[in-house]
């Protein structure tokens, strides 16, 4: 079964977890493994429900493995002795498999997509029910009382904050904004704003028909809808001309930047900076100038490796409020997310592709083999031998990314470690066009 292969971040995996991608997977791993997953939903019993089955990946062949038990049944947890002959190192004296070959990643299959443990639990965590999300309207003049005392003395009544809002409004205080700020501030150099919208190329196209249809449905709503990157500054933004006119006002249009540190508490930066969907009303931002807005927005993550990409953001005027505009930016938040996934598995489907028979041909050597944008897809045995030789901090997983071998960053090479630059880097090619980087590691270099 070839391997596809999907993911998601909070997803740093957790410190213990780490280390266990390093060398064999033996079975203590696996129990250590539950152990740092357990209540993330990163481990069988707590993602099942989701439809995610145990699995094992293999980076030199990428190819998921379905867990079985040695009779070839399907097993409802991680099991290694199901595993193909020529993927185990040992076994116990009772022949039950003790460890298997270093490149074995334990994780989830989910439609033919492979999740490792983190990209499984981010995945669950986006399914369960939110609470504490929705604001409330009909405390808005209560909350203009407590934001008052609150910038004076910070001595305030805590019963009509909400703790998402609260801890915002610290970091603003922490951060020095001024609470009479009365709009964001706004990118005028349009040859920086067109760099900083061709650096995010990907985003934007995968996003691009979901803003579109939203658009559509939002027409003649006093609502607009928009797309920032992971540092607040607005890509996009799709509106009619009388809701566009009013956010103009405050630079809710392309080029302003809504990051919490520059424009105070509102939904794009405080999503973005609690890595989770945040609805405010009125009164819950913390500058003056905004507290006549609504919005709601969600992150957007990439589906590699769960880094927080940038957010999506629905807004209009308070007398605009409606409670499901949150769920209106988690789901075009969702459908990005799949767009961007359908294109990373299609990337990663053509390095598979085109790398057969180079991973057949060289056997001594060490080999990476990395998409257009640095994602690794396979890595053979040798590499882990020659990586560790080489005193290359890379823990080969599919959720790893060299940052120097993103074709499509132009600062890319600036980024190259030191044990990479010596090592023999060919192109990638598929029918004529290159689709990543094969890495040739020798030790000889060192």
């Amino acid at each position: 079964m070839s391997a596809n292969y999907s993911q998601k971040e909070e997803s740093k995996p957790p410190k213990k977890g780490q280390k266990l991608y390093k060398g064999e997977l033996t079975v203590d791993a696996l129990r250590d493994e539950n152990d740092a997953f357990r209540g993330t939903g990163g481990i069988s019993e707590e993602s099942r429900i989701w439809g995610f089955k145990p699995a094992f990946y293999d980076m030199e062949t990428a190819t998921v493995h379905p867990s079985k038990f040695p009779n070839g049944s399907e097993a409802p947890m991680h099991v290694l002795d199901g595993l193909p002959a020529e993927l185990i190192v040992s076994r116990q004296k009772n022949g039950k498999v003790n460890s298997v070959k270093p490149g074995v990643i334990s994780g989830f299959v989910q439609k033919d997509r492979f999740y490792t443990r983190e990209q499984a639990a981010l995945a669950t965590a986006q399914m369960r029910d939110r609470t504490q999300m929705l604001s409330n309207p009909e405390q808005h003049n209560q909350l203009l009382s407590v934001w008052e005392k609150f910038v004076v003395d910070q001595s305030y009544p805590s019963d009509f904050i909400r703790p998402v809002v609260e801890d915002s409004w610290r970091r603003c205080q922490q951060s020095h904004i001024d609470p009479e700020l009365q709009h964001a501030p706004l990118i005028g150099d349009n040859s920086v704003l067109e760099y900083r919208r061709f650096l995010q190329t990907d985003l934007m196209r995968a996003a691009q028909p979901i803003m579109k249809r939203a658009s559509e449905v939002l027409f003649r709503s006093n609502s607009l809808i928009l797309l920032a990157d992971s540092e607040g500054l607005i890509l996009d933004i799709h509106a009619d001309d009388n809701v566009l006119s009013h956010a103009s006002d405050i630079n809710l249009i392309q080029g302003g930047v809504w990051d919490e540190k520059t424009a105070g508490t509102n939904a794009i930066g405080t999503a973005l900076a609690a890595a989770e969907p945040v609805q405010l009303y009125g009164a819950e931002h913390f500058c003056a100038g905004i507290k006549h807005w609504t919005c709601s927005a969600d992150v957007i993550r990439d589906p590699h490796d769960g880094r927080v990409l940038g957010a999506v953001d629905l807004s209009g005027l308070t007398d605009s409020y409606q409670s499901n505009a949150l769920d209106f930016a988690i789901m075009a938040a969702r459908l990005i997310e799949s767009n961007l996934a359908k294109e990373y598995f299609k990337s990663r489907n053509h390095v598979i592709e085109a790398t057969k028979t180079m991973f057949l041909g060289w056997k001594t050597e060490g080999l990476l083999a990395f998409d257009r944008r640095g994602r690794l897809v396979k890595a053979n045995n040798q590499a882990h031998t020659t990586l560790k030789i080489l005193g290359a901090d890379l823990v080969l997983t599919p959720q790893c990314r060299l940052p120097a071998l993103d074709l499509e960053m132009p600062d890319a090479p600036a980024h190259t470690p030191s044990w990479l630059l010596e090592q023999l880097r060919l192109p990638i090619e598929l029918r004529g066009q290159r689709v990543g980087t094969l890495v040739v590691l020798s030790a000889h270099h060192k």
